[in-house]
């Protein structure tokens, strides 16, 4: 007796080939609508998705996006967390590194913990060349802006970006216990920080009108270097950091 051909739905004599071949196609036809949904979201932002106009502009029905998403709000959910999970392997990348030339150019424990702040301060500006949406969706949910996002799928993209802000935590608590910036809630000084290039970034909009003043992230990574200098970073400290930075720029993107 033949088996029955697995992409077919049809049992093989030890099944296991049957699931595996099912859970793939569910997947790549989840895939499929979250590329779609990620399309709209592009062209026309997060009012633009609905759940009826992404099947139609895929060919299929309401149902069948239903069975994978229940709502809207966990489509944006799944496409949330793909984009936070993409930024968090970004930054542990570059943070590596950075720890390697830190320790390559003999910085003691302030300097590397100061350079340290000035490269995270550095990943979230560079992502908008190598990142543009992950970091737009990040921006929603620093913002707030999430009407279109169901409590459930909040639920689950709350913790993904906390854990990402984290990263943000343990290097100004690092910062802190050596004395390369003044004490503070280092909790409140992440969320400001992030809040505050994120801010700063969206000017970068106005490039094309008055060219000479925004673009290319130069006020946001100057409102970096001036917020450390706020909480009491010494600036030739932040000089250094900030050559050591760039020659790793140089090199790569800060953001890979």
């Amino acid at each position: 007796m033949i088996d029955g051909d697995p992409a077919d739905g049809t049992a093989s004599s030890d099944g296991a080939d049957v699931l595996t071949r099912t859970e793939r196609k569910r997947r790549q036809r989840a895939r499929v609508f979250v590329e779609g949904a990620k399309h709209i979201i592009a062209t026309d932002g997060f009012e633009g998705l609905t759940i009826s106009r992404l099947a139609r502009e895929l060919d299929s029905a309401d149902s069948a996006v239903y069975r994978y998403f229940a709502s809207k709000g966990a489509l944006i959910a799944e496409i949330q967390r793909e984009a936070i999970e993409r930024l968090s392997h970004s930054l542990t990348t570059v943070a590596a590194l950075g720890d390697e030339r830190f320790d390559a150019a003999g910085l003691d424990e302030r300097a590397a913990a100061t350079a340290r702040l000035v490269l995270f301060g550095r990943w979230f500006c560079a992502t908008t060349e190598t990142y543009p949406e992950e970091l737009r969706l990040l921006q929603m949910i620093m913002s707030q802006r999430a009407s279109a996002l169901d409590p459930e799928g909040g639920a689950r993209i709350l913790p993904l970006a906390m854990a990402l802000l984290g990263h943000a935590v343990e290097a100004i608590d690092a910062a802190q216990k050596v004395g390369a910036i003044s004490d503070g809630n280092q909790v409140d000084r992440a969320a400001l920080w992030s809040s505050a290039l994120s801010g700063v970034i969206e000017t970068d909009d106005l490039e094309k009108y008055v060219p000479e003043l925004f673009g290319g992230t130069r006020l946001a990574r100057q409102t970096n270097l001036d917020l450390l200098a706020g909480w009491g970073a010494d600036r030739a400290l932040l000089t250094r950091a900030t050559g050591l930075v760039d020659d790793i720029a140089a090199d790569g993107p800060v953001a890979p």
